[in-house]
């Protein structure tokens, strides 16, 4: 799956939805970031580090319930170090460490997302929400050029958090995320924008 391909499959669903017209704010597209680790099972070196970007659609059904649809794409291609000296200045940098079990240095992942997202409002413009769905996903662990593991399937997506809307539509998020992807499970803090209309 290239991520690049199915952004046309997400906009092409956005587009499709013709409601009539109402208070409600039907459609919203937004863009988080995130960074977190990735663990693989009965590995004892995991991975850091790990950077995310997901492009999502949401479609409400009512003020509380939406579902979604989205691409996620990410990578990790060396572990971070950073240390403090006697004046209290950090230094930070790539280090040659190994990751996983097997002398990996590089892990990349694609997902296609489909979820149900709720939200219990807080005030007119505080929220806290909740998202759980499945994904789709293609990952590759490498060592240099070298894939040394090639997975694909199907696994559990999940994330929740707290968002912030303005009367424009414009709205911000931060909240945590957990993909299981067959042996791999990554997880991660995320701050996003987006846009209802």
């Amino acid at each position: 799956m290239n991520i690049v391909k199915s952004i046309p499959l997400v906009l092409s669903i956005a587009i499709g939805f013709n409601v009539a017209a109402d208070e409600l704010k039907r459609h919203n597209i937004g863009l988080q970031a995130s960074l977190g680790n990735a663990d693989l099972s009965q590995s004892t070196n995991d991975s850091n580090a790990i950077a995310q970007l997901y492009l999502h659609y949401n479609y409400a059904l009512d003020p509380i319930f939406s579902l979604e649809i989205g691409v996620n794409g990410g990578q990790q291609r060396d572990d971070w170090h950073c240390d403090q000296d006697d004046n209290d200045k950090w230094t930070c940098g790539e280090t040659d460490l190994s990751l996983f079990d097997f002398n990996a240095d590089k892990v990349e992942f694609e997902n296609l997302v489909l979820a149900g997202k709720a939200q219990y409002q807080l005030s007119q413009r505080n929220s806290l929400y909740g998202k759980l769905g499945v994904q789709f996903y293609d990952y590759k662990i490498k060592r240099g050029s070298s894939v040394l593991v090639d997975e694909t399937g199907s696994g559990v997506f999940a994330a929740a958090g707290w968002q912030y809307r303005w009367d424009s539509g414009i709205g911000m998020d931060v909240g945590l995320s957990l993909m299981k992807m067959g042996d791999l499970n990554v997880t991660g803090s995320t701050i996003g924008i987006n846009y209802a209309f």
